[in-house]
């Protein structure tokens, strides 16, 4: 079953082996309370990281179509950990106000409690920068705390330089990925998320299928479940997790950490909630607005309906591809 996974998940990618065509819901809970909680509004989306661009790189532009993984490093590891470690040393002595000095993740590890986290991932990119290598925050990260280095065009390695307890993430468990050849700075051409989004690379075509169907039957009402389907683009789904063959898949495989961004930014907002998903609607074409009109949507899934009487429902992406689920009470 693929379960929608609640906000900014730390998880990496995990391939799932089921067939497209039969991709169970994204569900929910089981419905018990006849009136749903009142529908809350979409987060904002948080500001964009700053300190990338091709002028900043004098070795060149990147390749689109570089692949990453931290396999691709020979032996598994970073070359440009060094220079990174240098810069962070460097910061710290030009500016320690930007970290706790008495407070380290670890005894003797330097480690510092990060106290400005933009000065801080900038700070370092401005030294990698004055030490002749390109460096860049990638504006694709979903925590926004990768930064992207390169010393020539055949390779670039990421890092990530911050745990979740703010604290310097520094040494070998920095190192992310290498990526062959170099994967930045890239042209972004018209049809890529909106940087800041979270959503990364390999970025997923528009959707072409929404499948739905009555997730769970309950004594007030059905719930309702729909998931978005890309393809078919068999090299595709491959690139983004799925190891099964297929050609028809989602955004992302479940537990993938930018799958909600991905599935957001295409699936685009509800025409009647402005929420992140798809719009849900009746027979007649009006919408869901309580159990009064007979359905709603849920409070905390757009992907979800609940249904209070049988009838014809339909849940469509801004790509105006649907798909109808008949609900018999």
């Amino acid at each position: 079953m693929i379960v929608r996974l609640g906000r900014f998940p730390l998880a990496a990618l995990a391939a799932v082996a089921v067939t497209a065509l039969l991709i169970p819901s994204c569900g929910g809970g089981s419905p018990s309370a006849v009136t749903p909680p009142t529908t809350p509004a979409p987060s904002p989306t948080p500001p964009p990281p700053t300190g990338g661009g091709a002028a900043s790189c004098s070795i060149g532009p990147g390749s689109q179509s570089s692949e990453c993984s931290r396999a691709s490093s020979r032996g598994g590891s970073s070359r440009l950990l060094p220079s990174v470690e240098d810069a962070i040393n460097l910061l710290v002595e030009q500016k320690p106000q930007l970290f706790d000095l008495n407070d380290e993740h670890s005894p003797g590890s330097k480690a510092y409690r990060v106290l400005d986290r933009e000065a801080y991932f900038d700070g370092v990119v401005a030294n990698l920068r004055a030490a002749g290598l390109c460096a860049e925050r990638d504006v694709d990260d979903l925590l926004q705390q990768t930064i992207r280095v390169k010393s020539a065009n055949d390779f670039s390695e990421d890092f990530d330089l911050i745990l979740e307890t703010g604290y310097m993430r520094r040494g070998a468990g920095a190192y992310r990925q290498t990526c062959t050849p170099a994967a930045f700075p890239v042209e972004r051409d018209a049809d890529s998320p909106p940087i800041g989004s979270g959503c990364g690379r390999p970025f997923p075509p528009p959707i072409s299928r929404m499948n739905c169907k009555v997730h769970l039957k309950g004594s007030e009402y059905d719930t309702l479940d729909s998931t978005a389907l890309v393809g078919p683009d068999i090299e595709y789904c491959a690139s983004a997790g799925f190891t099964d063959g297929r050609s028809l898949c989602p955004v992302r495989p479940n537990g993938a950490p930018d799958r909600e961004a991905c599935e957001n930014w295409r699936v685009g907002n509800a025409t009647d909630t402005g929420r992140p998903g798809p719009t849900w609607r009746k027979e007649d074409g009006s919408f869901c607005t309580g159990p009064e009109s007979g359905c709603a949507n849920s409070p905390s899934n757009q992907f979800q309906l609940y249904a209070y009487l049988a009838g014809t429902y339909t849940v469509c992406a801004q790509t105006g591809t649907c798909c109808t689920v008949v609900v018999e009470r």
